[in-house]
């Protein structure tokens, strides 16, 4: 018997600000068997677009730990760019953690 997940992906946008046109994104993949398969790209990719010329927002941002290699790379592999650092940001099971903050504005 196999079993799956109802909720295994999740794309948000959250913090819209319409005046300062812009807002935060995150995603998730929760069923890491379904990592890695290019679902993620695929859809952040839709949301820039959509984001960009539905929405009309001048930039997308997001905070990334320091510690999580595959989500840095695959905003920044989107035009994602590091703009700032914030040090011992989050506390992760007793440890500190620096969070990166990065913005991609619309061309």
């Amino acid at each position: 018997q196999r079993t799956y997940s109802i909720l295994w992906f999740q794309l948000d946008l959250f913090d819209f600000d319409p005046i300062n046109m812009r807002a935060g994104v995150g995603i998730l993949i929760a069923d890491e068997t379904r990592r890695g398969k290019g679902f993620a790209k695929q859809a952040l990719q839709l949301a820039i677009e959509y984001s960009f010329k539905q929405l009309r927002l001048n930039q997308l941002f997001c905070d990334i730990t320091s510690d999580n290699d595959k989500s840095l790379k695959l905003f920044e592999a989107l035009g994602f760019v590091r703009s700032g650092l914030k040090k011992k940001w989050r506390n992760i099971e007793g440890n500190w953690v620096d969070e990166h903050f990065l913005q991609l504005v619309n061309a």
